[in-house]
């Protein structure tokens, strides 16, 4: 799985987004990006959504090591942004090359800027919202400020994601209303720990009333558990025969010949047969 990890984190580095809306009666502010015109140029030269993290810089500039090829955009305050060692602009899509370092230095003139990447972060939404809110630890990355040896993972979108029909397990209505829907909406990658016991997902958790049986229960090669992480494990042929997770779906046996040709890293969706 491709990451980046945090070098030096700069000053205030943090993840945000455009915020979350309509919650102040809870006491819970809007938070995202301070310079809205210079993330949505970040966002939009890459073709990404509003609603995707980026990293937000404040006065001195974090220190990032790439182990995946990916691209990214520098906008706002000018850092005299470096990518191993060779000046590179703002306002454009770099690419990005598996072992590269960017870095800078002190803002000039202005004092935000914004890293946008063309992957999709693997971060978890709060509140509809991946903006950290450091006062409640609340989105980003572990509701704090970025610090030396994070390491976030992403997604590289490869121009395809494949489709994998489902059908609803036993215990599907253990989803809130909302995972129900996001089950088949959101994408998943195939993740590295994944092998012949079992697809192990990456990507947003699910929501469930109870990530445990009272009692186990059988399984087959391609019945989907939901444990208490939120990320679905698709049991496969070397897989146990019995489990304690909810079964929320499972893939039909004529289906999962295609399921265990899907490469690791390659994203995937599910729908409904």
């Amino acid at each position: 799985m491709p990451s980046f990890e945090i070098i030096h984190p700069g000053l205030m580095t943090s993840i945000q987004d455009f915020g979350r809306k309509g919650l102040a009666y809870y006491a819970i502010p809007n938070s995202g990006v301070m310079d809205q015109n210079a993330a949505k140029i970040a966002l939009l030269l890459l073709h990404k959504k509003e609603d995707s993290p980026l990293i937000e810089c404040t006065s001195i500039a974090p220190q990032i090591k790439f182990n995946g090829a990916t691209r990214i955009s520098l906008t706002g305050a000018d850092f005299n942004w470096q990518i191993n060692g060779r000046a590179v602009s703002l306002n454009q899509v770099l690419q990005i090359q598996k072992g590269d370092v960017l870095k800078g230095q002190s803002a000039k003139e202005k004092l935000r800027g914004y890293i946008a990447f063309s992957g999709d972060l693997i971060l978890h939404k709060i509140y509809q919202s991946y903006s950290t809110y450091t006062n409640a630890k609340l989105g980003g990355f572990d509701g704090r400020l970025l610090k030396k040896g994070d390491e976030i993972e992403w997604i590289e979108k490869i121009g395809f994601e494949k489709v994998i029909p489902i059908k609803k397990g036993p215990e599907f209505d253990f989803l809130s209303d909302k995972a129900k829907v996001e089950l088949t909406s959101n994408s998943y990658v195939i993740g590295a720990d994944s092998n012949r016991m079992g697809i192990r997902l990456k990507g947003e958790k699910l929501e469930s009333s109870s990530y445990q049986l009272e009692n186990s229960a059988p399984v087959l090669p391609g019945f989907i558990q939901l444990p208490p992480s939120g990320l679905p494990i698709i049991i496969l042929q070397d897989g146990q025969t019995t489990g304690g997770y909810p079964r929320i779906a499972y893939v039909p046996q004529d289906q999962l010949s295609n399921l265990n040709q899907v490469p690791i890293g390659v994203g995937i969706k599910f729908e409904f047969c």
